[in-house]
């Protein structure tokens, strides 16, 4: 990560001024991508989990949107180690869910 980029916390928080939900998940962004980005997710009214929601499928939700994001803008993304065993954790999540749902 560069002087000159943010950090993007793709899971996000519980709410506004809360813990970030994957404190470890983290992409680096420019200031004014991760502006960008943040406008994106306020109009996809995901910035924060929503009340009826399970915080899985919040979690899962703006990780699509991070990614669809990014391959809209030609935008490659990279995680460093503590960030892929984050994604790691998140997607093995979705897969016990998964399976507990049959």
């Amino acid at each position: 990560m560069t002087a000159n980029s943010h950090r993007h916390h793709v899971s996000g928080r519980r709410g506004p001024g809360l813990a970030y939900i994957d404190p470890d998940l983290v992409v680096a962004l420019s200031p004014a991508e991760h502006r960008r980005l943040h406008l994106v997710l306020d109009d996809l009214g995901v910035s924060w989990p929503r009340p009826d929601e399970p915080l899985l499928a919040h979690r899962a939700r703006r990780h699509a949107i991070l990614w669809g994001w990014a391959a809209d803008h030609g935008r490659s993304l990279a995680f460093d180690p503590a960030s892929a065993r984050a994604v790691q954790r998140l997607w093995l999540d979705v897969v016990d869910t998964l399976g507990e749902v049959r």
